[in-house]
């Protein structure tokens, strides 16, 4: 995105402009959206997210950014912390002549956990943040209608896990970070599937008598393995 008088006189007015949004959510533009090809786990010291915007007025623009903030945060006012200059898109053919990107187009968007904005460090592995959406400088600082924000996270994905454990004649096998997928459980000679609808799922069921081996495996990989006995 080139640089120019209009993108920093904006930048300029987002912390003026912040104080404006109140506590109420801005009115949305019908039929404007946008998407992220990903949103999770993002690599710290740098990534790339694709944005995809969709029904972007005519001869309108948008700023995209990524920013600190939650989603509670920036609906009552827009965040003020932000890395570089992100991307600056439009329908607008004048606009496009004078160094704006393609808003039918999507957005390759540089993001990264540590930056430094306005003499603040920022880092977002600790820090809430996302990539925010706001309508550009050509009339339209004061337009709260295509503002958006698309919640992010940095770092490794948690590995899942499991525990297993006996207690009045029944197993109890304790699954994390899996939530979504298929865990195999066997108990004994006895196997059973289950889908994982949180990240601390309990298995439960009457334990076999004697000595038996319990196993939980997600995706061909063992998460536990253990030999109990009722």
């Amino acid at each position: 995105m080139k640089t120019n008088k209009y993108v920093t006189s904006a930048i300029t007015a987002l912390a003026l402009v912040g104080g404006l949004f109140g506590s109420v959510a801005p009115a949305h533009a019908d039929g404007f959206s946008v998407s992220a090809d990903k949103s999770k786990y993002l690599t710290s010291a740098g990534d790339t997210v694709t944005v995809t915007l969709s029904g972007v007025p005519a001869n309108q623009g948008v700023y995209v950014r990524l920013c600190k903030g939650s989603m509670a945060e920036v609906t009552k006012a827009r965040p003020a912390l932000c890395f570089g200059q992100g991307a600056w898109v439009s329908t607008d053919p004048a606009q496009l002549k004078f160094g704006a990107g393609d808003a039918t187009k999507p957005v390759a968007l540089a993001v990264q956990a540590q930056f430094t904005s306005g003499g603040t460090a920022v880092d977002c592995t600790v820090d809430a943040c996302g990539i925010h959406i706001r309508r550009d400088h050509n009339g339209g600082s004061g337009d709260y209608s295509l503002d958006r924000f698309i919640p992010l996270t940095f770092g490794p994905a948690p590995v899942a896990s499991a525990t297993a454990a006996l207690m009045d004649g029944k197993v109890s096998v304790t699954v994390a970070n899996a939530k979504g997928s298929k865990v195999t459980f066997v108990v004994g000679n006895k196997k059973y599937v289950r889908n994982v609808t949180n990240d601390s799922f309990v298995f439960s069921v009457a334990a076999p008598k004697g000595k038996f081996v319990v196993t939980a495996g997600l995706d061909r990989k063992q998460l536990t393995k253990v030999a109990l006995n009722n």
